[in-house]
């Protein structure tokens, strides 16, 4: 049954702006919680007063130079003051508008790594400036407003599904509108041929007007440049259409895809949409929680070859099977063999076990983000790893979910190589035992640039979680620790809830003294506090 444009767009799934396809920028402040380190300069606080009210800023246009409307436009956009954007953009004096350039990026600090419900706040905020901008740029031109404006760039932040619809849609509009005026033009001018050659009053055939009001000027040419995410049918489909016209030369509506997101609507979508982007163009592909299989990669492995431009893919959450298939692995060798720019890769939920040597035979740029979560990585697995070339210039790297209770030699290894550069380590559930952490924890403490170090889901005995502490207090630079409660705060009476609750505090307490986090306002050695966020043990 078809699917109306909106179902399935309401629902923002905030999750797939996590990971590969949008790096985080981990020395940066969060963009939803500003904490202000200095005072706001003149400029700043005169173009945050005048975007406040739209009538003010339409005054200021005109007596302004061109280089303060863009401040103006930067305040407007920050202040999410709608009525002012439409005004700057009105009357915009350049050629193209890019909205990073306006804006820092929406994905910065190490919240949205444990805590969702802000990675929800920055998500709705980047929609809030892609929404805004889209939108009021089709208004003005079809207001036929003396806007400059010809290319808009909203690449580095979210697009929500509703306004991809929105422009994909006005896309394939603009295409109908002029293969229509072609049409008519061509039948006037045969009209016209047909009284010349036949002479006035035997020609029974009159010349047709265009009396409709076209989506576009007719002499303008405009180019959209944005991240999509699609996840349902019918956005599907018109962005394929959109995409394929886009193409065409001479087009007067241009839509330029360079991140790509495809959810829930499995593989001959996805193969089909993948054939319409732009190769050259592809920065980043997510292709999570499509169901996609051998068959399906095996169809796609062409098509990832030729993104030579590709610095992130995100294949996770799939049902791709590299386990005693030599040939398969063989494949996605040769698939990742041309991406020279790779720089952030997601395979988790895959099933890559004793395969992963392929995989990385298959990169050749140093990686910068690896993640490889509930893979079933083996201890061979490990050791292709801990050989892995360019290794040592990982900065972000998650095996949770993996048993690699039997992987301490290529562990060490592992941790020993990205020592110098890891500054985001997670190793949840990973059945680490007491005897395994004891002897890494000397490699932890040489991790001097780690910020952030998730070890839930690991059961240890109170002792060692404490002296692993001790180990991680050298770490000046760590700012988050997640830890689980260890099986030993738990009491099998249910009714001693008083108990337990002690036991739990009495650890946490002794946990904060081994990390020393109450002396870390007078330690000049850790800038930043460190954060230790506790979970129960599941």
């Amino acid at each position: 049954m078809a699917t109306t444009p909106m179902q399935g767009m309401h629902s923002m799934w905030y999750d797939h702006y996590k990971g590969a396809v949008y790096p985080l920028d981990l020395d940066g402040t969060p963009c939803c919680r500003p904490t202000r380190t200095s005072a706001p300069t003149l400029l700043d606080s005169c173009c945050a007063f005048i975007v406040r009210d739209a009538n003010l800023t339409r005054a200021a246009i005109d007596s302004v130079p061109p280089i303060l409307c863009i401040h103006m436009m930067e305040a407007a956009l920050k202040g999410n003051h709608d009525r002012s954007i439409h005004a700057l953009m009105a009357r915009w004096r350049l050629k193209s508008l890019v909205l990073s350039k306006l804006v820092p990026s929406v994905f910065s600090s190490l919240l949205p790594l444990y805590e969702p419900l802000y990675q929800a706040d920055l998500v709705r905020q980047g929609l809030r400036y892609t929404t805004s901008l889209a939108h009021t740029f089709l208004e003005c031109l079809r207001q036929e407003s003396p806007t400059k404006m010809r290319h808009l760039d909203l690449t580095g932040f979210p697009t929500a599904e509703v306004i991809l619809y929105y422009l994909t849609s006005h896309c394939m509009l603009v295409h109908n509108e002029n293969r229509r005026n072609n049409m008519v033009h061509l039948y006037n001018q045969a009209v016209s041929l047909a009284e010349e050659c036949a002479g006035k009053g035997t020609n029974h055939h009159a010349p047709l007007a265009i009396d409709m009001q076209n989506c576009l000027p007719s002499d303008i040419f405009i180019e959209i440049k944005l991240d999509a995410f699609v996840t349902s049918e019918s956005c599907h489909s018109e962005l394929c259409k959109a995409l394929t016209v886009s193409s065409f030369p001479g087009v007067r509506f241009r839509l330029i895809v360079d991140k790509l997101s495809v959810t829930c609507l499995g593989g001959d979508r996805v193969n089909l949409l993948l054939k319409q982007v732009s190769p050259e163009q592809l920065k980043g592909l997510q292709l999570k929680y499509n169901s996609l299989r051998n068959t399906d990669f095996i169809r796609m492995a062409p098509i990832l070859q030729s993104l030579v431009n590709l610095t992130a893919l995100d294949l996770s959450c799939n049902h791709i099977t590299l386990y005693d298939n030599e040939q398969m692995a063989v494949i996605m060798e040769q698939a990742l063999s041309t991406l020279t720019h790779l720089k952030r890769l997601d395979l988790s939920n895959n099933r890559i076990k004793n395969k992963l040597c392929h995989v990385l035979l298959g990169i050749s740029n140093p990686l910068k983000h690896l993640r490889l979560v509930a893979c079933g990585l083996s201890l061979i697995d490990l050791a292709a790893l801990a050989s892995f070339p360019t290794l040592e210039n990982i900065e972000e790297l998650d095996l949770s979910e993996n048993n690699l209770s039997t992987c301490y030699l290529p562990l060490m290894a592992v941790f020993g190589k990205i020592a110098n550069n890891v500054r985001v380590l997670e190793l949840q559930d990973c059945c680490i035992t007491d005897e395994m952490i004891n002897m890494l924890s000397v490699t932890f403490s040489l991790m001097q640039k780690l910020l952030y170090l998730n070890v839930l889901g690991n059961t240890w005995k109170v002792e060692t979680a404490i002296a692993h502490a001790k180990y991680l207090c050298r770490v000046s630079s760590l700012r988050v620790l997640r830890i689980s409660y260890p099986p030993d705060c738990y009491n099998s009476d249910a009714s001693n809830e008083d108990i337990e609750a002690e036991t739990k505090l009495v650890f946490k307490t002794s946990l904060i003294s081994a990390l020393g986090i109450e002396d870390s306002q007078k330690n000049t050695t850790r800038p930043e506090r460190l954060v230790l966020i506790m979970e129960e043990l599941e």
